[in-house]
């Protein structure tokens, strides 16, 4: 009996259609009806009960417990395909936008290498259309961003949720003085267009920077109002050398994005488990 007739059967009879098993399995159909056929007469017994089409069906008795066991046996395999992976030196490349690298990737990453330290790192930050394009050209298996453009075909999960708020030093103004923005495209940058146009502010002027460190900086030496995630800036409002111009303040979740297939039975799964406990 082989592994590739179980799984035909427990898909099939989970989709209850040939059509979309054949899909679901990048198989052709005549291959799944292979499949069941051989399956059945290795147990001598009738799994499935086709009425006038090929593609309608029913279980029998026999096909019921085949599907509960059968499951069974798949699950199994993952598991010891999974205990493979994990004795053998694996690469995992993890992409970030700028903010959440900041944020979160640090103790990600800590708790990666404390509990599977077989895993070699490969760590890409970008801002969050270049992630988004790195995923659909496979050069990364795990991306944590701050938005959810362009992320239709993948698997988006909520992890956390930052503050974001402009800080200045005191007397400055969201509308009279220069406002320090990341760069277009970037998730951070977005949010604050969403917010001044809301707001209807037209600012007097735009820096741009490509770096949190540096729009804190260029902040810290009064130089306009900074856009910032509090946990970049946390030790500087509590020295006073920014405040926060309140009640300006934005919240956006950050997200765990990975290919579907990583959703389970993989070393992927496992690690994307590790950013439920980040927040």
């Amino acid at each position: 009996m082989q592994l590739d007739w179980i799984k035909s059967f427990v898909t099939l009879a989970h989709l209850k259609h040939f059509t979309k098993t054949s899909e679901f399995l990048n198989l052709s159909q005549p291959t799944i009806s292979v499949h069941i056929k051989k399956l059945e007469e290795y147990l001598g017994l009738k799994l499935i009960r086709r009425s006038g089409t090929n593609q309608s069906f029913e279980l029998t008795n026999a096909g019921m417990q085949v599907y509960e066991q059968g499951k069974k046996m798949l699950e199994i395999s993952r598991t010891i395909e999974s205990i493979k992976e994990k004795n053998e030196e694996m690469l995992l490349r993890i992409g970030a936008t700028h903010t959440v690298s900041d944020v979160l990737l640090p103790d990600f990453v800590k708790k990666i290498k404390l509990l599977y330290p077989y895993i070699h790192l490969k760590l890409i930050i970008h801002n969050h259309e270049q992630i988004v394009e790195e995923l659909r050209l496979n050069k990364i298996d795990i991306a944590l961003v701050e938005g959810t453009r362009g992320l239709d075909p993948f698997q988006v999960e909520v992890v956390s949720r930052d503050e974001l708020r402009f800080y200045a030093q005191y007397r400055m103004s969201i509308v009279n003085s220069p406002l320090i923005l990341r760069e277009k495209g970037s998730g951070t940058r977005e949010y604050a267009d969403q917010f001044l146009r809301s707001e209807r502010i037209e600012p007097v002027e735009i820096i741009e920077a490509s770096s949190h460190y540096l729009i804190k900086q260029l902040a810290l030496r009064g130089l306009g109002v900074g856009f910032l995630s509090y946990s970049m800036v946390k030790e500087e409002v509590l020295e006073g050398k920014l405040v926060p111009l309140d009640p300006h303040v934005v919240y956006r979740p950050f997200y765990v994005v990975c290919a579907v297939e990583y959703a389970s039975g993989t070393i992927h799964s496992e690690v994307l488990k590790l950013l439920q406990n980040l927040s």
